[in-house]
């Protein structure tokens, strides 16, 4: 598996909507995640929502921008870690934020993966459609298959 992040030429590709929409979860789990830590860590209140709401919002901003190309996705890749780090404060975040950050990253490189086969199967139906139209058929149906 290289590290090739280049966005996927599908405008509602998997690889962005897979990745959006576990930023989107990840952005609600913080929020809740800053709720648990108001109360078990009430000496650092300001500390735990400035830290959590920002990268809560950073993370939604940042979905919004992953069809502007790879550094989005690094981005996306970079909010993981304070997401992990909220683990000083809630020991369950730990466990939680490094499996939604493998997550995260599963889901790019998976949807990048189902993109390419998306686009390999569609070239070869597109090819296939070319052929068929150059043998005198506008439509793509063989000659036998229409009823007179």
């Amino acid at each position: 598996m290289a590290l090739d992040l280049t966005p996927s030429t599908r405008p509602h590709g998997a690889q962005r909507a897979f990745a959006a929409t576990i930023l989107i979860i990840e952005a609600f789990v913080l929020f809740f995640a800053a709720l648990v830590a108001h109360q078990l860590v009430p000496d650092e209140r300001v500390l735990t929502w400035t830290w959590g709401l920002l990268t809560a919002l950073a993370m939604v901003a940042c979905s919004g921008l992953l069809r502007r190309g790879a550094w989005a996705y690094w981005l996306g890749i970079a909010l993981q870690l304070p997401m992990i780090l909220l683990g000083l404060q809630i020991g369950a975040m730990w466990l939680v934020g490094a499996a939604l950050a493998a997550l995260f990253i599963y889901s790019v490189f998976t949807g990048h993966r189902l993109d390419r086969e998306k686009d390999g199967v569609d070239s070869a139906v597109w090819a296939a459609e070319g052929q068929s139209s150059e043998n005198g058929n506008e439509d793509g149906a063989e000659p036998g298959d229409r009823d007179a």
